[in-house]
């Protein structure tokens, strides 16, 4: 790979730090930061009462869900001087950290309807940023990469800073927020996740795809054409089982931190953080293994391992103490590494082999259906989770509804992996494809 090249696929990895940090922080803090418990560090009090706090998330991943199919029908149809995909990285980012800092902004300073009403509309507007800039964005995976070897390669950078990104958002989140509080914090971090993000318009030039590339169809049609799609949707099986376990996890942590492991809540960020150390000194050693074992294989046994680290949270503060629960968080780290590379690369590979088949250039379609899938999906569990809280209980007299959290999402993912076991995609057919096709 030149290191010109090279240099361009690192500017564009980089655009993940920015997406990393601005989902990772809200979708980390926000509840927390509305429905603490009743003693805390940070001296917070309830904004939102606890039986709606999961219905702001859910109502806002409705929205963002709406607007995932649409934002990717149309980046598909785009077709400008800047390309299909950069436009919407350009004018979308500047919204996306005005309503990532809006979060930490309430209306009111005690438990109010007013500010369950601020909530939802804050997050469904972030979100729905979040799709319009994020969905363009990975769309152009398939478009800025040669072949496989170079594919894992940008896969296995976004991955690491996308780990970065999270490592900023829990550790970093947890250091602004002890030196200053809340607000600042969204401030610092909406307005540097926001410079990451404006570096893959500048750096990024997207070839001009044919005429005749550009899809034809309808949205709807286009929609249905992507679910039809068999190994698309096996793979989306288990896409979704992962990210509810990693999103009860985020959300659960903070209330497993202080009340199972009695330890102030901002330590749940550096126990999270020190799991991405892990996940990005692991990250290297990634796209040897796929390349070695295939993606469907590396992501099946290292869910398997996902599944059994979730499960065994559920004993913290019992079975396992501070010390053991922070190794096992640690070793989370491992498959969390093998997460934020191989499914953008599987997903990649889907979107350019259907485009070689029925020669319409659909990736985004795939990203965003993806990302209507996987939202709803995280708005379940955000929803699940508080209600874990509210029916088996939170606090230290009765904490089953944090011990619950963790089995739960384990038994989901190995459930889902039944599958994904379906899917047939190799790294060798693609190039078959593809070598047919310039025929």
């Amino acid at each position: 790979m030149k290191n010109n090249r090279f240099f361009v696929l690192f500017m564009y990895s980089l655009g993940y730090l920015g997406i990393s940090i601005f989902t990772q922080t809200a979708v980390k803090w926000y509840q927390y930061y509305y429905t603490p418990p009743a003693f805390n560090t940070q001296g917070l009090k309830m904004l939102v009462p606890i039986s709606l706090i999961g219905f702001s998330m859910i109502v806002a991943r409705i929205f963002d869900g709406i607007s995932d199919p649409i934002v990717a029908y149309y980046s598909d149809k785009l077709n400008t001087k800047m390309g299909r995909r950069i436009p919407f990285v350009l004018f979308g980012s500047p919204v996306l950290m005005i309503s990532f800092i809006m979060i930490w902004f309430p209306p009111v300073s005690e438990v109010s309807i007013v500010n369950f009403v601020y909530l939802t509309f804050v997050l469904s507007l972030f979100f729905v940023s979040f799709t319009a800039v994020v969905a363009p964005y990975l769309a152009l995976i398939p478009e800025i990469t040669k072949d496989a070897k170079e594919r894992i390669i940008l896969t296995m950078m976004q991955g690491i800073t996308q780990i970065i990104g999270v490592m900023v958002a829990e550790a970093g989140s947890g250091i602004l927020i002890s030196i200053f509080n809340f607000k600042v914090m969204g401030i610092i971090l909406g307005i540097f996740a926001f410079i990451t993000l404006m570096l893959t318009p500048i750096f990024v030039k997207e070839e001009k795809i044919e005429e005749e590339n550009i899809p034809t169809v309808g949205m709807f049609t286009s929609i249905k054409m992507t679910l039809a799609n068999a190994d698309f949707m096996y793979y989306l099986t288990a896409a979704t089982a992962l990210w509810f376990g990693i999103n009860t996890l985020t959300i659960a942590m903070p209330y497993i931190t202080e009340v199972l492991l009695k330890t102030p809540a901002e330590d749940s960020g550096f126990m999270i953080a020190g799991a991405f150390v892990v996940a990005v000194l692991f990250s290297f050693f990634v796209p040897k293994l796929t390349l070695l074992y295939g993606k469907k294989k590396l992501l099946m046994v290292f869910s398997i391992i996902f599944a059994f680290i979730l499960t065994l949270t559920g004993l913290f503060g019992t079975v396992f103490n501070k010390t053991v629960s922070i190794i096992i968080i640690l070793l989370a780290g491992i498959p969390l590494s093998v997460f934020f590379v191989v499914p953008n690369a599987m997903i990649a590979d889907i979107a350019e082999l259907d485009g070689i088949k029925t020669g319409q250039r659909r990736e985004g379609m795939f990203f965003g259906a993806q990302g209507f899938i996987i939202k709803i999906v995280i708005g379940i569990s955000s929803l699940v989770t508080p209600l874990l809280f509210k029916i088996f209980g939170y606090n230290a007299e009765n904490p089953l509804g944090l011990q619950l959290c963790g089995p739960l999402a384990g038994a989901i993912i190995i459930l889902s992996l039944m599958v994904l076991n379906k899917y047939s995609l190799t790294e060798k057919e693609l190039e078959r494809y593809k070598l047919e096709s310039k025929k």
